[in-house]
């Protein structure tokens, strides 16, 4: 039996399905995003989720849309990263270092203190970042 994976999906990836499918781009990750829960649903990946995908979740102004990806997120998280000290002073570790903003840096810490092997985002700046990203996470 293969080892299962722990995975961190970035709030961008839960919206994908609701996103505008005309957008070959988007409509991409939407098919990616449909892997992933296939990959969930036999249990290849975990999903390990945080305090902050779901604080972006309720940012979401349209109401059914906001309803949708939270049932996505609950349905597909095992785990939560919640907020702590630890995080917050990692996540500044990664705004000083890697150029992040706020958000994007608390996700990536609560990837690191969540044990995952993948972090998965449809976001330029951080993809663009990745390997600084990575080297940081491995030095800590």
């Amino acid at each position: 039996m293969k080892p299962v994976r722990l995975v961190y999906l970035d709030t961008n990836l839960f919206c994908r399905p609701l996103d505008d499918q005309n957008d070959r781009r988007i409509f991409m990750e939407a098919q990616a995003f449909l892997e992933i829960v296939g990959a969930v649903e036999t249990g290849k990946l975990v999903v390990v989720s945080s305090d902050y995908v779901k604080f972006e979740i309720e940012q979401i102004v349209d109401a059914q849309k906001r309803k949708d990806i939270r049932g996505f997120e609950r349905a597909l998280s095992k785990t939560n990263i919640k907020s702590s000290r630890k995080l917050v002073m990692l996540a500044q570790e990664f705004i000083a270092h890697c150029r992040l903003g706020a958000l994007d840096a608390l996700h990536i810490a609560s990837a690191c203190l969540g044990g995952v092997g993948y972090f998965l985002s449809c976001d330029d700046q951080l993809t663009g970042r990745a390997s600084l990203i990575e080297k940081l996470a491995k030095s800590m």
